[in-house]
């Protein structure tokens, strides 16, 4: 049963109430399994599971890359998140990491994210693992100063750039300097607005981020390009015609912008081969050569040609950090993904800031079998989690709010009574 909840939490990704009700009509046809939890239960065996992989026993071993990353939500604290994966057996699959060949090393919420601070638990997560072979991260001002002052005191440390990061940074460059960009993303948001609420809705462009808005380039793509297939020769749908007037009126505008559109899809081209190079082989001696075989003709203009030169430019500066025959992940996708696992879990159970279901992301990578449930279980109790939460979470936002409103709210035994007619 408590394999089951917690599957049913992470892998169908069901609300707690919601998977408690579907088990209570399931569980007459499941021989054994009488008793179905009520969804506190469920939530805390999740957050057993979770800080029992947290806290349990690590190896230490010179062959450690450990990947860290933020994750930032409503209220004024966040929390570094570390995991860790051995080279030695990364190196035998070779390919995209997955969440299960993720160790999470240390999860700390933080009010105020400093250097200082982010080299406080590198240096905790050293204790247990020792040095690694490398650390991965974005570009982030602590991350960075951090991991420089850690490396201060560890020889052999390599500081090592997400791909996906510079990727983007690099299609920033270009787009910007490109002044048919912004006229683009302004005739999409009108345009947006304008078929919304009318026959062309199947047209609507794609919502755009408004964090990383250059991450908008890859929908954004690909909607023009197949938009402008179905203006060039539109064709009536089953049931229903498509008004011609009103498609050239709202979105003819798109002509304009197919030269735009494909120079575009070549510089998205590069950062995505790119990007499938190094999340398959890594940083290593010779990389940057069998990248550059791989983007070979699609240097159509003086911008492609830009970005091609400068993403050479940098997987040979990382990849000079590799020793010979070893390779290096550059890649924190898996990381960035597990976190956005984590947001669709707390989103399922409570919205807001952080709370003890921060605990979940060692839930979310260990192997879920009978034996690791039952251990976890017996070594980790009630009392551990609440201890930790103690320690290292306030208040809520949610808490914070009920503190505040509960005394606006009217008590209803000291109302005057209403008057009897």
């Amino acid at each position: 049963m408590m394999g089951l909840v917690i599957k049913g939490l992470l892998v169908a990704r069901a609300g707690q109430r919601c998977l408690v009700a579907v088990l209570k009509l399931v569980t007459r046809w499941l021989p054994g399994m009488a008793e179905v939890p009520c969804a506190n239960t469920g939530r805390m065996w999740l957050l057993r599971l979770g800080l029992y992989e947290l806290t349990r026993s690590k190896p230490k071993a010179d062959d450690w890359v450990w990947i860290l990353d933020h994750t930032v939500q409503l209220g004024g604290m966040k929390a570094l998140v570390i995991v860790g994966v051995r080279l030695n057996a990364w190196e035998k699959q070779r390919g995209p990491l997955r969440h299960e060949d993720l160790t999470v090393l240390d999860v700390m919420p933080m009010r105020h994210s400093s250097g200082p601070a982010v080299e406080a638990r590198l240096e905790a997560v050293a204790r247990q693992t020792g040095a690694p072979r490398a650390i991965l991260g974005d570009g982030g001002t602590d991350l960075k100063c951090g991991i420089a002052s850690f490396q201060k005191t560890h020889d052999g440390v390599s500081r090592l750039y997400d791909i996906k990061h510079k990727m983007a940074l690099l299609l920033q460059r270009q787009l910007e300097k490109d002044p048919r960009w912004a006229k683009f993303i302004g005739c999409v948001n009108q345009t947006r607005c304008r078929v919304l609420l009318t026959d062309l809705a199947f047209l609507t462009p794609p919502n755009l981020k408004a964090k990383s808005r250059y991450l908008n380039l890859p929908p954004l793509a690909e909607w023009g390009q197949k938009t402008l297939k179905f203006l060039d020769h539109p064709y009536d749908l089953p049931g229903k015609p498509v008004d011609r007037n009103a498609l050239e009126e709202k979105l003819g505008w798109l002509r304009d912008c197919r030269e735009a559109l494909y120079h575009w899809s070549v510089l998205l081209a590069i950062a995505e081969m790119a990007e499938h190079y190094v999340r398959h082989e890594g940083y290593h001696v010779g990389a940057a050569e069998q990248l550059q075989q791989r983007l070979d003709g699609l240097e159509i203009n003086a911008a492609a040609q830009t970005m091609v030169k400068a993403t050479l430019e940098f997987v040979a500066e990382q990849s000079v950090q590799a020793r010979r025959e070893e390779r290096l992940i550059g890649s924190s996708e898996v990381l960035e993904s597990l976190i956005g696992k984590y947001k669709s879990l707390q989103g399922t159970h409570r919205r807001g800031g952080i709370t003890p279901q921060l605990l979940a992301f060692g839930a979310m990578v260990m192997k879920k079998t009978t034996n690791t449930i039952r251990k976890a279980m017996a070594v980790t109790h009630t009392r551990h989690v609440l201890e930790w939460c103690h320690k290292h979470l306030g208040l809520s936002v949610q808490g914070q709010r009920r503190y505040a409103y509960r005394e606006q709210i009217p008590d209803t035994k000291l109302l005057p009574r209403p008057p009897r007619f």
